[in-house]
């Protein structure tokens, strides 16, 4: 249990103190923050998107409408992932997933919001629009604020993490 509190902990001081979040946050953290964050981001705000996938499904039984429909409700983390990641910089690669918080936190909350009847002004897409501002925002700031790692030892241990996570990948 202490891993997910470490996780909720983690999730919720990148939006509220960054700096001691970010200062706190040991070399092997956050490694799966990206998938639990897209998982997160796929139930809290692209539901009702998947259900009716499911329902096309049920009335084609074609495997590539949910496919499809997976892979359009995956898009946006992808692609707001893909530009935090290009903002953060390959030097401070073990905060990159973290500004992603902001994403999961203003979709799931309109996606609340509209299933509770309030109707929310613009483009149905602006929560999505204003997360992935806010997390791009957090990207720069970490960028600016966030001096690269200097210690040969953290390098190291991502390098040994990384050898142990690729002996399981064969090429046949």
């Amino acid at each position: 249990m202490s891993a997910v509190r470490a996780t909720i902990v983690r999730w919720g001081g990148i939006l509220i103190r960054p700096r001691a979040t970010l200062a706190a946050l040991g070399p092997g953290e956050g490694r799966f923050d990206w998938w639990l964050l897209a998982a997160l981001f796929v139930l809290g705000s692209q539901i009702q998107h998947l259900s009716e996938t499911v329902a096309r499904y049920q009335v084609f039984r074609s495997f590539w409408l949910l496919v499809n429909g997976l892979a359009i409700a995956l898009l946006t983390p992808l692609l707001v992932g893909l530009i935090v990641e290009s903002i953060v910089g390959a030097a401070r690669s073990r905060y990159r997933h973290l500004p992603l918080v902001a994403l999961v936190l203003v979709a799931t909350l309109a996606n609340l919001l509209r299933q509770q009847g309030v109707v929310i002004p613009g483009p149905r897409y602006l929560p999505e629009i204003l997360g992935t501002v806010w997390a791009a925002g957090l990207g720069v700031w970490i960028r600016k604020r966030v001096p690269p790692p200097v210690d040969v030892a953290d390098d190291a241990a991502e390098l040994a993490q990384t050898a142990d996570d690729a002996r399981g990948v064969t090429h046949d």
